[in-house]
């Protein structure tokens, strides 16, 4: 039988990202050898990976790396970014860019991994793809109608109809996750999570700050569960779906403040909740339990009990 470190390597682009990082460390936990293209970032290479620094739009660089590699799964979180503004609000700062990167470069990516012979291609959509909730009473299924609102759920949109064809036209089994708000230590960036950085930064015994907050229920993961999902589609030889919905766990910023004030003794943060624009509905991932048998591990208060080990031991 082939052990782990005979097999072919795994590519994972965007492995510097908060959630790719994380895939590259559950990867190189599970023996995996594990190359990361892709630019530059205030994230750390994870122990044990080799790298490329490019981006997804360099055509050659890309063939390059995949002809010498030779990998038999290739990994792409790659999405344009204008900074620490969060992957939506760069897409509706430059929505060219975002086209490029997240639609035409993904594209690209395909066909370099067509002609490389890579058998899968396991991607990052996002839930944002479905729009505005109707109800919460009835978790959206893969197959519910899309609507994307702004122009990083249209640019989703837009490759998971790429995904679909490259599959359809040439058979690579591309698989992509539409991951919900992403949490944990190493979330450098702010988007829709900057709220919560604020009440984890602002978490010490006796801190009653006042913090306006959005009135929602919302499915949120760990980005730890985030990097063992990815690790186990790229090490299943069962065959998988083109898209999956992935819920996590549901909370509300209530719970948030709740769990924060029983982690940290004395913390009582004063809530205010705002209605935001946009609701976003909550799914199921009946689809990605009965055809994997994945189950997130980590809860809310896993999430937050890691970021505040985080921001503690930066403290210090």
């Amino acid at each position: 039988m082939t052990s782990s470190s005979e097999r072919a390597p795994i590519l994972v682009v965007g492995g510097r990202g908060f959630v790719g990082a994380a895939a590259v460390r559950a990867l190189g936990a599970a023996g995996e050898t594990v190359h990361v293209l892709g630019p530059s970032s205030p994230v750390p290479l994870p122990a044990g990976a080799s790298e490329t620094i490019a981006s997804i739009e360099d055509d050659d660089v890309v063939r390059d790396v995949l002809a010498r590699l030779r990998p038999r799964v290739v990994v792409s979180f790659a999405a344009f970014s204008a900074g620490p503004i969060g992957l939506g609000r760069s897409g509706e700062a430059d929505p060219e860019r975002m086209l490029a990167v997240n639609v035409l470069g993904f594209r690209r990516l395909l066909e370099a991994c067509v002609s490389a012979g890579v058998h899968r291609v396991v991607w990052t959509s996002s839930t944002v793809v479905f729009g505005r909730a109707d109800s919460f009473a009835v978790r959206l299924g893969e197959d519910a109608p899309r609507r994307p609102l702004i122009n990083y759920g249209l640019s989703k949109v837009l490759a998971e109809d790429v995904a679909a064809y490259m599959r359809g036209r040439h058979g690579v089994e591309t698989v992509g996750l539409r991951i919900p708000l992403m949490l944990g230590p190493g979330l450098w960036y702010d988007g829709a999570a900057s709220v919560l950085k604020t009440l984890v930064a602002e978490a010490r015994s006796g801190a009653q700050p006042h913090v306006a907050v959005p009135g929602i229920t919302f499915d949120a993961m760990h980005v730890d569960d985030g990097g063992d999902l990815v690790a186990a589609l790229c090490r299943t030889a069962a065959a998988l779906a083109p898209v999956y919905n992935v819920a996590g766990f549901t909370t509300c910023y209530r719970d948030i403040a709740a769990s924060l004030s029983e982690l940290v003794p004395g913390y009582a943060p004063r809530l205010s909740e705002e209605e935001p624009p946009i609701v976003y509905p909550l799914v199921s991932q009946d689809r990605l339990e009965r055809d994997t048998g994945w189950r997130h591990r980590r809860d809310l208060r896993a999430v937050l009990a890691d970021m505040l080990s985080e921001r503690r031991s930066s403290a210090s």
